[in-house]
Formats: structure tokens, sequence, C-alpha cells
């Protein structure tokens, strides 16, 4: 299985990169411990340092995914499993709801709700079902207004034109009401949005739906996410 990783340094991505082109940049001293890399399937960003120790065991675990009987579903009955990526897939678009459904294959630490596995959220269509969205590195100060105002310095972690995730240390809840101002090197502007919380994850995952976004804001996000998806596109294609 070939993969395409992309690399955010010094506050710009470039990529796609093969495996021995990620490595060659390690090895000349062109990645520092400030960089960062993303493949398809990748729900965010992680440390290069990171990617380079756990390799083998992405690429194993990718293969595995998609080729063994390794997955498992459970929806408030019996899990069932073990399953082939294939079935879990087709196995999950019969289910009346997606909300309580949780998963788990070989390799795994827990049981995990669908909304933090990114590569079934792709293979179901769910995170394209309304806008195509992109990873982004950044920060995000989300302010709380509602009953229990208050202030979050966090992560971003990917961004459409409907919404955005964001990760870090924080206690914000469903259904929160916030306002959003989002940094990043990989935009050419500072993003004033407003929206709502949609989830939360166990692991502080934040999933956000924007409020009605202005016409100039709309362009500079559905610019970023269609030249990250093309780029995207066009390694899948070559590979």
């Amino acid at each position: 299985m070939a993969h395409a990783w992309f690399i955010y340094s010094n506050d710009v991505v470039s990529g796609p990169f093969d495996t021995e082109a990620v490595r060659s940049k390690m090895s000349a001293g062109e990645l520092t411990t400030a960089s960062y890399i993303w493949w398809k399937g990748q729900r965010e960003w992680i440390p290069v340092a990171a990617w380079a120790t756990q390799l083998d065991s992405i690429i194993q675990t990718a293969l595995d995914r998609a080729s063994k009987p390794v997955w498992y579903v459970d929806a408030g009955k019996s899990p069932l499993g073990p399953l082939t990526e294939k079935e879990l897939i087709e196995n999950l678009k019969t289910a009346s709801t997606l909300a309580n459904v949780r998963l788990w294959a070989v390799g795994m630490e827990k049981w995990t709700s669908i909304f933090e596995l990114s590569e079934v959220m792709e293979l179901l269509g769910l995170s394209r079902r309304e806008n195509e969205r992109a990873p982004l590195m950044g920060t995000v100060a989300v302010t709380r207004s509602n009953d229990d105002p208050q202030g979050f310095v966090l992560r971003a972690a990917s961004i459409s034109v409907a919404g955005m995730g964001v990760t870090g240390r924080h206690d914000l809840r469903a259904g929160d009401s916030i306002s959003l101002l989002v940094k990043s090197g990989e935009i050419p502007t500072n993003l004033h949005l407003k929206g709502q919380i949609a989830y939360v994850t166990a692991n502080g995952y934040a999933g956000i739906r924007f409020e009605t976004v202005h016409a100039e804001t709309q362009s500079v996000i559905i610019d970023y996410v269609k030249k990250f998806n093309s780029d995207l596109n066009e390694a899948e294609q070559a590979a």
C-alpha cells in the first residue's frame, strides 16, 4: 500500500511525498521537532518524530485494517466480528443510527466512536457528506458565550466551510455556543467565526458546526480545502 505524506514545517505545507523522501528530509536535517506530518485517514497532524518512531506500525495497521478481519462493531447488543474492512463498511451502511456505535480493531487500545476514526468516516462518506474538508495546522482561540463563559486556546485539526475540528485541553460541551479566532500559516488571513459544539470525544477532540459564514471567509476556506484535496487526489492517481 503506497502512502502519500504531507509535511507542515516553517508554517508551510508541502507534499505529497513518498516514505523515502520523508526519510531523506529527516536525514538531511530539513525537518525539526516543530515539523508535522499527515496522511489520508489521519484525523490531525502529528510530529514527524512520532511518525518516524511509529512508521512500521502505521503501515502495518493500514494493511491489516484494509485486508484482514480485524474489526469489531458494538451497537449496544452483542459485539459483531471479526470483520474485514469491506464487511465493516457494509454493516455500518445498514445501521439506523451511528451515534452509539463503537468500533474496535486489533491494535487499538479501546472501543472508539466512529467519529474518532477518520478512515472509517472517509470510507462511509461521512467526512464529505456535506462539504469537503482538509487537515489544518494552527491555533484556535475558542470563547464559550453561553451559561459558563470561558476561553480556550486549542489546536486546529481539520476544517471545512461547514465546520472544523479542534483538540487540546478544555471543558467544552456539546451544544455550547462559541466564537472562534482561527490563525494558521496555511491560510492568508485570520478567520473570525461563530458556531456550536456538535460533539466532544473522550480524548478531547471537539467537532464544531459553524453558523452563517461570511462570503470572504467561505472563499478562504474553500480555496484552501480545494488546493489540499487536489494535491491529495493527484498523489493517489500517481500511486
